[in-house]
């Protein structure tokens, strides 16, 4: 696991980044501007008190006198935290009854508004009784801590990063990946600086491993790749080094040995660099996993030899949990099944003392489950068991791959019928618009005739009236006017254009009668009254009145109306 709990309070205080000065730059200035100022007083001011026990109380006074001559209400405050933070981080473990003083700072950050106060002070409680191992009560700090972490932002609150990566970070020891991601999350998106890059680099890093731990191997990737890949001026090498031995164990866990195993021996050398012998011990595993499933047996052992001698030199033997196993299949696959249960009872004996040392653990949200050691032997000796059973595996094999070779089959079917069943639809949808668009260009050509013809009879009444005339105008009305025969044929042509419309209005206006439903429908067409006229074989006049009878019928008051209500309703 590529994790250190960073328990020292110093750092998740002040960052990471030292520049040197003096209380008085820090007067009637906002916290964001002094973050780095104060970094370096409390540093000398603790190294100071080192030499001298009475140094810290003189000091911290003569701050407040400063402080309080010039009005600066928040800068006495600091003088307080640093009294008692300095007090705690050198004394704190023999005299808790410093924490009182802690108690006291958090109650005048809220008392006096000065919100980093409130913060810093809460957070060392927590960091306090984490140290102490008294896990329920850091808990109710940190959850504290994070709720007055809502109200402020990262430019704010510079230390914002740190704070929530140390939340986040007592959740991932406790195997909490979900609640671990939530404050992880926070963190790797806030923008970086000098003064929090390497604490939003170890956010990045670590939110990979929490969707490493919880299988999501993609996302791992992702965020493990945006630090490895990160060319800006925040860049970090061992972060890079961190990010990249995680890395290869993600395509450990896809069994992508190839892309692993330069990755596990790039993280070995970096690691034996910076002389980090339990990170050298965390790639040597997984790498000598890889060369025991690829029969390679002789570069296995040398890595197993090389795993065990980092783990007794770093004194991490809950590595062991790990080693034992691996241990035990290499020699079932040497046929050495004696030497094979010896390390089998090994790996239950440090599984054992693994899970010991959190039973020990007092924390609220405790569940940890009574069979988790069973769970584990038993797929340690199903290990073992499927190295002897080659056939077994190989018919497990063939039978998942004939099953997927179905599923995807069936899906592919699926797929299929569905686009079938949606091209039928699409054509079924296209004919009922072409059927609509027919009906709407014959409705059309029909006004369009009436209103020719129309024109043509009041071009020929204009003209000297003879017998020709009027014999040619009487025959145009004729072939315009609409019988009750051509009105059912014109009604169903209507309909399909306007499907709701003539029943709408019977259903609206049950006391029309069907000559002011067809006079409706020719208004519908936007038809003048000659032109109606012309088609019904009427007088002007005649549908003047109709349409009045209308009106009063339906209690409208002009003809505009009249014409809004035809044209709203479909």
């Amino acid at each position: 696991m590529r994790f250190k709990l960073k328990l020292l309070s110093f750092f998740f205080l002040f960052g990471f980044t030292l520049s040197y000065g003096q209380y008085q730059q820090l007067l009637h200035k906002p916290y964001r501007e002094k973050v780095e100022d104060i970094h370096q007083l409390y540093k000398n001011t603790i190294n100071k008190g080192r030499e001298d026990s009475l140094y810290i109380c003189n000091y911290t006074q003569q701050i407040k006198d400063y402080a309080l001559i010039n009005d600066d209400q928040e800068l006495s405050l600091e003088a307080d935290l640093l009294y008692a933070y300095s007090r705690w981080f050198l004394y704190g473990q023999e005299k808790p009854d410093f924490l009182d003083d802690l108690l006291l700072m958090v109650e005048k950050g809220e008392k006096e508004k000065v919100r980093h106060i409130k913060i810093r002070a809460a957070n060392v409680l927590a960091n306090h009784y984490w140290q102490v191992k008294n896990y329920e009560k850091s808990f109710e700090w940190l959850l504290y801590s994070s709720k007055i972490l809502e109200t402020t932002t990262s430019e704010n609150f510079p230390n914002m990063a740190e704070h929530l990566n140390f939340i986040g970070r007592c959740y991932y020891y406790f195997k909490d990946y979900e609640n671990a991601m939530v404050y992880y999350k926070k963190s790797s998106e806030i923008i970086k600086t000098n003064f929090n890059a390497k604490a939003v680099l170890e956010a990045q890093n670590t939110l990979g491993l929490c969707y490493q731990k919880l299988g999501q191997l993609s996302l791992a990737k992702k965020h493990f790749t945006k630090v490895i890949n990160d060319t800006s001026t925040y860049k970090d090498l061992i972060w890079q080094s961190i990010a990249s031995g995680n890395l290869g164990y993600n395509y450990y866990l896809e069994e992508s040995y190839s892309k692993a195993i330069p990755l596990f021996e790039k993280d070995i050398q970096n690691a034996l660099q910076i002389d980090e012998l339990g990170l050298a011990a965390g790639s040597a595993i997984p790498l000598a996993d890889i060369y025991l499933k690829n029969e390679r047996l002789d570069s296995a052992k040398q890595k197993i030899d090389e795993a065990r001698s980092y783990i007794r030199q770093s004194q991490q033997k809950d590595r062991l949990r790990k080693l034992y196993p691996l241990m035990s299949k290499w020699h079932a696959a040497n046929f050495k099944i004696d030497s094979s249960s010896i390390y089998l009872d090994s790996t239950i004996m440090a599984i054992n003392a693994y899970h010991q040392k959190y039973n020990t653990i007092k924390l609220l949200r405790a569940n940890q489950r009574v069979d988790a050691i069973d769970r584990e032997l038993e797929i340690e000796k199903l290990h073992t068991e499927n190295r002897l059973k080659i056939s077994q595996r190989n018919y497990i094999i063939l039978s998942i791959s004939l099953l997927l070779l179905g599923s995807l089959l069936a899906y592919w079917f699926r797929n299929q019928s569905l686009l079938r069943k949606q091209e039928i639809k699409l054509l079924k949808i296209e004919k009922t618009e072409r059927e609509l668009k027919l009906s709407e260009n014959q409705l059309q050509n029909l006004k369009l005739k009436i209103q020719n013809g129309q024109k043509t009879i009041e071009s020929l009444q204009k003209e000297i009236k003879t017998n020709d005339n009027h014999n040619i105008i009487n025959e145009l009305k004729s072939k315009i006017i609409i019988t009750n025969e051509d009105w059912d044929k014109y009604q169903i042509l209507f309909t399909e254009a306007y499907p709701n419309f003539i029943t709408s209005l019977k259903n609206t206006f049950e006391n029309l009668t069907p000559s002011e439903l067809r006079c409706l429908c020719l208004e519908k067409l936007k038809l003048s009254n000659k032109e109606m006229a012309l088609v019904l074989g009427v007088s002007s006049n005649s549908v003047m009145v109709t349409k009045h009878r209308i009106r009063k019928k339906l209690n409208l008051k002009s003809q505009q109306e009249l014409q809004k209500l035809v044209k709203e309703m479909k």
